[in-house]
């Protein structure tokens, strides 16, 4: 086994972000996840709820209360979690935007005036 393997890179191809469940003090049950791209977790992400809902960006995830009892949430764990772009190979074949480099204006124009 490389090192390459025994890090993990294959999953180099997307983006990591960090996602936590949240848990009601009150009484225990699972509220959703908060997810964001920086840890330790701001105050600010994306809330995921756990019965199923759309995801939404929050300001303040710890002002947030338990749908179940109203109790205050806590982040129970922590994961790495890696979202693969499926666009990316589309992204690649977007024309860059400026002026060209000098030595490809040169390598058009060469291949042009060679026809």
């Amino acid at each position: 086994m490389t090192q390459a393997e025994s890090r993990g890179d294959d999953q180099t191809s997307g983006r990591t972000a960090f996602r936590a469940e949240l848990q009601c003090f009150l009484c225990g049950s699972l509220a959703g996840a908060i997810e964001s791209d920086r840890k330790p977790l701001p105050a600010n992400g994306v809330w995921h709820p756990a019965d199923g809902g759309g995801s939404v960006a929050v300001t303040d995830w710890r002002q947030m209360r338990c749908n179940r009892c109203g109790g205050a949430l806590f982040a129970e764990s922590v994961d790495a979690v890696v979202h693969h772009d499926e666009s990316e190979e589309l992204r690649r074949e977007v024309p860059r935007r400026g002026r060209p480099p000098k030595w490809l204006v040169e390598e058009r124009r060469r291949l042009r005036d060679s026809v």
